[in-house]
């Protein structure tokens, strides 16, 4: 009977509870990056999901920027088969340092933060080139310091022209270039006065 209960008591003690598995939250890739205020950076942000280190698929991260003033390309993300979720980071409109948060519910390392560093713009170029395709140009918008030159390139098949409100204007034809100087700051509005509806531009001068 001793025995009997010594045993019993053995077993009573053992609880039989099983460990509970872990989800864990960490940085994949994407931290530390640098890019032109208000812009997007190169590379998406990316976190993993695991739980007891093996991919999670499905587990939905929260993004939210902490500072600087920029914006995501989606707020909430669900991993995929690798446990890797990313959404796209823009930075906000100041130079210097902007953070996003990462979060999951429940996961330990939950939330994380990445950092970058946004760098002021450079000087406009001196000089660019707009495509005149047939019923568009590319790009429509366009921005050069002050006395740089615009040339436009036509490469349909179509006749087009470029023409501002004021100044040079090129000729209407199907071929060829139009180069014209901006010796002043400011915004000049053109269009092709065959195509209007479809066919308009601007140039800012900086």
């Amino acid at each position: 009977m001793i025995l009997v209960a010594l045993v019993a008591a053995a077993c009573g003690g053992d609880s039989g509870t099983e460990p509970q598995p872990q989800t864990t939250l960490a940085i994949s890739a994407g931290d530390a990056q640098s890019g032109p205020v208000g812009q997007a950076l190169a590379s998406p942000v990316v976190v993993r999901v695991a739980r007891d280190g093996a991919a999670l698929a499905g587990a939905s991260v929260s993004w939210s920027v902490q500072s600087g003033g920029g914006t995501v390309s989606q707020a909430t993300s669900a991993t995929g088969a690798d446990g890797l979720a990313s959404t796209t980071w823009t930075l906000g409109p100041d130079a210097g340092n902007n953070t996003l948060q990462a979060s999951s519910s429940g996961a330990t390392g939950s939330p994380v933060t990445f950092t970058a560093t946004g760098e002021a713009a450079g000087p406009p170029p001196a000089s660019a080139s707009v495509n005149v395709g047939d019923f568009f140009f590319d790009p429509t918008a366009t921005t050069i310091a002050v006395g740089g030159q615009v040339t436009w390139n036509w490469s349909g098949s179509a006749q087009h022209n470029v023409t501002f409100a004021s100044g040079a204007n090129s000729a209407t034809q199907a071929a060829g270039t139009f180069s014209r100087t901006f010796a002043a700051a400011g915004t000049f509005p053109y269009q092709c006065t065959l195509h209007p509806s479809s066919m308009q531009g601007t140039i800012t001068v900086q």
